[in-house]
Formats: C-alpha cells, structure tokens, sequence
C-alpha cells in the first residue's frame, strides 16, 4: 500500500504540474483554463504559482525515492504536501466551487496520510 500510495503521489503530481498544466480540466478552479490561470482565479501572486509548483514536485518526488533510500525524509515532505492539499480545498471553498473540485486535491491528502502512517 505504500509503494502504491508513494507512487500514486509521484505520477499525479507530474501529470498535474506538467502533462496537464495548460489544458482546461474538470478540476480547476472557476472557469480556469490552465494551472496558472487557476491561481490568478484565486486571487494568488504570481510567485506563489512558482513557489506552490516547486514544493510540490520536489515534496512528491523525495516521496517516490524514499521507496528505495531509507534516508529520505519522506515524512517530512508528506506532511508539506499534505498542508498544500488542505490549503488548495480552502481555496476551492474560498471562490465557491462545487466540492468535486476539490476532490483530486483530498485523494492526495489522503494519499499524503497514508504515507504518514496516521
């Protein structure tokens, strides 16, 4: 289960922040065309996009080595992500979005849990 959660993580947050960054999902916030427009929706500044994105593609990635090196601090990074998939649930909240919006955000908290073995 946790090889499956671990990698789960890994692979959603690629496909997110690069195969589907720029195409309209049924997930964006608003009417959001892309990622970026997303957090311009929100009302976010500009850097935080690029802040938001790094965190999570580097908080994924020491999550899916930590399947093979045992010194990875893979907790720590479960739990950064974590308070970026609560903190994108509040935003989708925030601007009133249906709550299935914020489904992918909450399948990787609790991906995110399961790692943290909570």
């Amino acid at each position: 289960m946790l090889f499956f959660s671990k990698s789960i993580i890994f692979l959603g947050i690629l496909n997110v922040w690069f195969l589907r960054s720029n195409v309209r999902t049924n997930w964006r916030g608003g009417d959001s065309i892309s990622l970026k427009d997303e957090f311009q929706f929100y009302n976010l500044p500009n850097w935080s996009f690029y802040i938001v994105g790094a965190t999570k593609i580097v908080s994924a990635l020491f999550i899916f080595l930590s399947i093979w090196i045992d010194n990875v601090p893979h907790k720590i990074f479960a739990v950064i992500l974590s308070f970026l998939m609560i903190f994108a649930i509040l935003m989708h909240l925030k601007v009133g979005d249906e709550l299935r919006k914020s489904l992918p955000a909450l399948c990787m908290l609790l991906l995110s849990i399961i790692v943290l073995n909570i």
